[in-house]
């Protein structure tokens, strides 16, 4: 029965759910089944779990936002400080569904092979390497 519930709801509405930032624990409560069944469900196809996947990816945007509204919305400094608690969540969470976008670290691809170089290029190279020795 709970497995019906999902199917009725579908993955694309599921998908949209989380995009908006909602979470999965919220999510299973409103299908009203528990989160290891939704959990499951979402496992249980290859397709559905890869959309599930970028779901969570575009969700980061929402988390994003749900941060810079926290800290706007705050109206003393007690709300402020709570504030900032919840952007630094946000922050954090946005960073992992998401890491390309709101990661912390900037991987630079840049490594090159033999083949990429040119004869100069290589013989520069390994006079550098023998001059070294």
């Amino acid at each position: 029965m709970a497995k019906e519930k999902l199917d009725q709801r579908g993955v694309e509405w599921l998908c949209n759910q989380i995009i908006d930032g909602q979470s999965q624990t919220s999510i299973a409560q409103s299908v009203g089944v528990s989160l290891a069944t939704l959990s499951n469900w979402i496992a249980a196809d290859i397709e559905r779990s890869a959309r599930v996947r970028e779901a969570r990816i575009a969700s980061s945007r929402a988390y994003d936002e749900k941060a810079e509204q926290a800290l706007m919305d705050a109206r003393d400094p007690f709300e402020l400080a709570k504030a900032r608690e919840l952007a630094s969540h946000y922050r954090w969470k946005a960073s992992k569904t998401n890491p390309k976008e709101y990661g912390e670290r900037v991987e630079i691809d840049q490594k090159t092979s033999i083949t990429d170089l040119t004869e100069e290029q290589l013989d520069a190279k390994l006079a550098a390497l023998f001059n070294k020795v």
